[in-house]
């Protein structure tokens, strides 16, 4: 149950983040990303995404509410606050509040043994926040440690498991999602805008789902050992996620993400090249980004990747508006076949790639996508290092549809001043560069 003094500290924070959303340099935010993500300008974008790091921004010290639900959405809240006050890189502060309906799954499984879930990522992804662990949760810890694991096919000798293998089936708390969105309109339905969303994020964790399922030196080992039955079994997993995802669409539970959504691996949604359905018509996957990411195949070559991976994630991406690609990996000897996914517009660029190398590759038919490498901010901060390391980033890159985004930020060392002296300095480099 929310208390007064719960409801009144969420409705004050709520007050202050919809002053935030009318500043003009918020609406001269807004145009940059449309244009940045419709590929009409080589203008960088800046995304400061403390992800992790958030737990020593807004620590639990810091909230009033000791309801669930309350606590969530106050840190939420602050959070966004903070984002607009302090960090102020180029992510606009919003009135559009999401309250996300409660989907799970019943994850990838063969009879009488663990699931592994087919959404395996315990972060939430928040609009103008990006992905962020549960840090708001009474107890929550950040669990740094090695965890247990056991495949569930453990033999691909025995191939009779990948029949055997069973589909995830979607799991949806209808009750719960009303009773959830009640309270998201009691407290913030006179000050925000509140929709009430499904799904927003579409994504094929494509090796990461193969690994659950064989285990990393199981799954490197299958491309040489057991090709025919990897592939066997990889087409199970195609059909499956599409089936999820179908579920999905059939039942309600995806939404537009065209906006302020969490984009890919960095980055936002916003985007005027998809458009929501005309009135009567149905949603379909080619009005919403997807994103796929095999990274766990960074040391795969460029053929396998291409027979593994990327031939499978196409086919599932090619079915959705617009795609994102890539993660921590380094795509530079796998982007002439990353760029053959029809409808690509984001690429992520690695802290291990050769950035001129890409931008050659890459020009204006995507998204660039480059992510620095977040330990020069998280383990110090060398101010000439920066400026140096940035700058040449800024160089290599420049004639692409540039951003630059600051992820993987899993501390800051009780330091949080070095993501606004981060964003400062990416603002001073720009100018330099792009005058």
């Amino acid at each position: 149950m929310v208390q007064q003094k719960e409801k009144q500290v969420i409705q004050e924070l709520a007050k202050r983040l919809a002053e935030l959303a009318h500043e003009p340099v918020m609406e001269e935010r807004r145009r940059l990303w449309y244009a940045h993500n419709d590929l009409k300008t080589d203008q960088p974008v800046i995304d400061c995404s403390p992800e992790g790091a958030w737990r020593e921004i807004i620590t639990p010290d810091m909230l009033v509410s000791e309801d669930p639900l309350a606590r969530e959405i106050e840190w939420t809240l602050r959070a966004r606050i903070y984002r607009a006050e302090v960090i102020q890189d180029d992510v606009p502060a919003e009135l559009r509040w999401d309250c996300q309906k409660l989907i799970s799954d019943t994850g990838w499984r063969i009879e009488g043994q663990l699931a592994h879930n087919a959404f395996s990522n315990e972060e939430i992804m928040i609009p103008t926040i990006s992905s962020v662990p549960g840090v708001w949760k009474p107890g929550f810890r950040f669990d740094e440690t090695a965890a247990e694991f056991d495949p569930l096919i453990k033999d691909l000798d025995n191939a009779e498991q990948i029949d055997q293998l069973i589909a995830p089936q979607v799991i949806y708390d209808e009750q719960g999602s009303k009773e959830k969105l009640a309270v998201h309109q009691e407290l913030l339905g006179d000050i925000l805008d509140v929709h009430w969303v499904g799904n927003l994020y579409p994504k094929f964790s494509w090796m990461e789902v193969y690994t659950k399922i064989r285990g990393y030196e199981n799954a490197l080992y299958d491309l040489y050992d057991y090709p025919e039955e990897m592939h066997r079994l990889l087409s199970v997993l195609e059909k499956g996620y599409l089936n999820l995802y179908q579920q999905q669409l059939d039942m309600g539970l995806l939404d537009m993400n065209n906006g302020c959504q969490y984009n890919g691996t960095g980055g936002y949604g916003y985007t005027n090249d998809l458009t929501a359905p005309a009135p009567g018509e149905k949603l379909t996957f080619k009005h919403l980004w997807a994103c796929a990411e095999s990274q766990e195949f960074i040391s795969v070559s460029p053929e396998m990747t291409r027979e593994f991976a990327i031939d499978y994630e196409k086919r599932l991406l090619s079915r959705f508006g617009l795609s994102a690609y890539g993660c921590c990996d380094n795509l530079e000897d796998k982007l002439s076949d990353v760029l053959t996914i029809p409808n690509i517009r984001r690429i992520s660029v690695s802290p291990w790639a050769n950035v001129a190398s890409m931008r050659d590759q890459i020009g204006m038919k995507a998204i660039f996508s480059c992510k620095p490498n977040p330990s020069y901010v998280t383990n110090g901060w060398d101010e000439d290092q920066m400026r140096a390391y940035t700058m040449k980033l800024l160089q290599d890159g420049k004639g692409t549809p540039y951003e630059i985004i600051l992820k993987d930020t899993h501390t800051i060392q009780h330091d949080p001043s070095r993501f606004r002296k981060w964003t400062d300095l990416c603002r001073a480099c720009i100018a330099k560069v792009y005058g």
